[in-house]
C-alpha cells in the first residue's frame, strides 16, 4: 500500500471531514464476511473471541468509526465512537467495568443536537468520564463547534445538556480536533479554531467535574491571533499542570510548539518550539504525541529535516518550564535514509517508550525504542517488533501501552492481504521485562478470517497481564466497533464456520 506524503492542511481542507477514516464500505459489502452472533447481522456465525460493543439494532447498515478509549487505574475501560445510525452521525459510548470482558448491552447516545457530531475523544479519572466532539448544530454554515458531556458515575449516565466549549453560539467559526485530558476533578479540552483568521489553539477547563468551566477558553499559542496556522493539538495533565503541543506554521514550514499552564488552564505561557536543532520553518514536522508522568513531559513527532522523515523526541523534566535545547532523533539508522512515520508514545517509571512505522527495509515495519530522560540516553538500539521478513509486508499505525514491566504494541498489518485490496489484520508483540526482550513471534489480535476485511483505529491498553484493544472493523459489511481482551502471549485463531447441513445435501 502506498501512503501519501503529508502536506500543510489548507483552510479549505480543514473544513472537510478528512479526519474521518476511509471505511471501504462498497468494497467490504461485496465480500461475504462472517458476522458475530451477539449483535446485528444474519447468516452463519463462526466462533470468535472478539466482542462487538456497538448495538445499532435491526437493519444494521450504520458505519461506526473513530473509536477512542480511556482506561482508569481500576481497569474500567471507556469507549466512544462516531456512528451514523440516524439522519446524522452521532457520538456513542460504552463502558466495561472489568477491563474489556463484559460491556453494557445498550450503548449510550452522547450528543443531543440534530446535526452531524464527529471526531470524539474521551478522558477519565476515577468515576469521572468526559466526552468531547465536533458538532455542526450551531449556525447555518455547517461549521463545527466543540461540545462536551460529563459522567460522574463511571459512564452509567451523562449530563442531559451538551456543553458548548468554544463559546461560538452562532457557529461563525470552524473548531476542530478536540483532545481531552483529566486528572482528579479537573478536565482540560484543547482544539484549534479560526475565529481570528488562521487557526489558533484553545483550551477549556473545569475543576469541579464539569459543573462549571472557565468564563472564556484560553489561547495556548502566543503569536498574533489568527496570524499563522496552529493545529492538531495533543494534551496531557497531571497535578503539576497541563501541557499542550501542536503543529505551527508561523516560521513558514510546519514546526512543533508546546505551552504550559500551571494555573488550571487560566493562562498559558513558556511557549517553546520543540523541533529545535533545525532552523524554524526550514522543514515540516507533523503529528505531535504527548505523555505526562508527574512533572516529566515527553513529545514525539516526525519531521523532514534530513530528507526522508525521521522520528524526533523532546523532553521536559520540570513540567514544561524548560526543554532540551535540541530535539533527539529516535532511530539509529542513517539520518533521512528512509521514512519513519506515525509515532506512538507512552511513559512508565521515568522512562519514555516510542513506537513507529519504519521503511528502512523497503516495506513498513514496526520499531520501538526506550529513552531515559534522567541521563538523556536511549536504553539500546531500537527493536523491530513485527516478526515477518524485513520489509516483506506493510505494518502501519502502531499504538503502545506500558505497565510495570509489560509493554504492548498493536498495529495494522497487511501480510494476509493476498488480493492487495487494502484488507488488514491487527497484530501485536509484547515484552514482559520492560523492553529488553520481546516475544519471538508477533501475534494476531482479531479472530475473524485473516485478510478478509479491515480493522483500523486500534487502541492499546494493558489490564494487569491482559491486553485490550478496541477498533473499527468491517467484517460484517459495515464498520462496527470490536474489542479483544486476551492474556499477553495469546493469539487469536480463526475457526471457519461449519456449513449448514441442509445446504450440503
Amino acid at each position: 500500500m502506498f501512503e501519501a506524503h503529508p502536506v500543510l492542511r489548507s483552510t479549505f481542507a480543514l473544513s472537510t471531514r478528512l479526519h474521518r477514516p476511509a471505511r471501504f464500505a462498497l468494497l467490504v459489502a461485496a465480500i461475504s464476511a462472517p458476522t458475530l452472533g451477539c449483535t446485528g447481522g444474519g447468516g452463519t456465525t463462526p466462533p470468535t473471541e472478539d466482542t462487538r460493543i456497538d448495538h445499532p439494532g435491526k437493519g444494521d447498515s450504520s458505519e461506526a468509526s473513530a473509536p477512542r478509549t480511556c482506561l482508569t487505574e481500576d481497569g474500567v475501560l471507556n469507549v466512544v465512537w462516531e456512528e451514523d445510525r440516524g439522519r446524522h452521525a452521532g457520538i456513542w459510548f460504552n463502558v466495561s467495568d472489568d477491563g474489556g470482558k463484559t460491556w453494557l448491552t445498550s450503548d449510550i447516545a452522547i450528543n443531543h443536537g440534530d446535526a452531524e457530531a464527529t471526531a470524539p475523544d474521551v478522558a477519565c479519572a476515577g468515576k469521572n468520564v468526559y466526552v468531547t466532539w465536533e458538532d455542526e448544530r450551531d449556525g447555518e454554515l455547517a461549521n463545527h463547534n466543540i461540545y462536551a458531556a460529563v459522567s460522574t458515575d463511571g459512564g452509567q449516565s451523562f449530563t442531559e445538556d451538551d456543553i458548548l466549549l468554544d463559546g461560538d453560539v452562532d457557529g461563525t467559526a470552524m473548531s476542530l480536533g478536540p483532545r481531552a485530558a483529566a486528572v482528579g476533578d479537573d478536565i482540560y479540552v484543547a482544539w484549534f479554531d479560526n475565529r481570528d483568521g488562521a487557526y489558533d489553539i484553545y483550551v477549556q477547563a473545569s475543576h469541579d467535574r464539569g459543573r462549571t468551566w472557565l468564563r472564556n477558553a484560553s489561547r495556548a499559542d502566543d503569536d498574533d491571533a489568527g496570524s499563522a496556522y496552529s493545529a492538531w493539538p495533543t494534551i496531557g495533565a497531571s497535578d503539576a499542570g497541563v501541557v499542550v503541543a501542536w503543529e505551527d506554521s508561523r516560521g513558514g514550514g510546519n514546526d512543533i510548539y508546546a505551552s504550559v499552564s500551571t494555573d488550571g488552564g487560566e493562562s498559558f505561557g513558556n511557549e517553546t518550539r520543540l523541533d529545535a536543532g533545525d532552523e524554524a520553518g526550514a522543514s515540516n514536522s507533523f503529528e505531535p504525541r504527548l505523555v505526562i508522568d508527574g512533572s516529566m513531559t515527553a513529545v514525539t513527532w516526525y519531521d523532514e529535516r534530513n530528507g526522508a522523515r525521521d522520528i524526533f523526541l523532546n523532553v521536559s523534566t520540570d513540567m514544561g518550564a524548560s526543554w532540551s535545547a535540541d530535539a533527539v532523533r529516535v532511530e539509529s539508522d542513517p539520518e533521512g535514509e528512509a521514512d519513519s512515520l506515525h509515532p506512538a508514545i507512552a511513559t512508565k517509571n521515568g522512562l519514555v517508550y516510542v513506537a513507529w512505522q519504519d521503511a528502512r527495509s523497503g516495506g513498513y515495519d514496526i520499531y520501538e525504542r526506550t529513552y531515559a530522560p534522567d541521563n538523556g540516553e536511549f536504553s539500546s538500539e531500537e527493536v523491530r517488533v513485527d516478526t515477518d521478513a524485513d520489509g516483506e509486508s506493510q505494518s502501519y499505525y502502531p499504538q503502545i501501552a506500558v505497565g510495570n514491566e509489560n509493554i504492548y504494541i498493536v498495529w495494522q498489518d497487511y501480510r494476509e492481504d493476498k488480493g492487495n485490496v487494502g484488507f488488514n489484520d491487527l497484530r501485536y508483540n509484547y515484552s514482559g521485562d520492560g523492553g529488553t526482550n520481546w516475544n519471538s513471534d508477533d501475534l494476531r489480535v482479531n479472530s475473524n478470517e485473516p485478510g478478509s476485511s479491515y480493522a483500523v483505529n486500534a487502541s492499546a491498553n494493558l489490564v494487569g497481564k491482559d491486553f485490550v484493544s478496541v477498533w473499527s472493523d468491517g467484517r460484517s459489511g459495515t464498520a462496527d466497533i470490536y474489542c479483544a481482551k486476551r492474556d499477553l502471549g495469546a493469539e487469536s485463531v480463526y475457526v471457519a464456520p461449519k456449513k449448514d447441513a441442509a445446504a450440503q445435501k
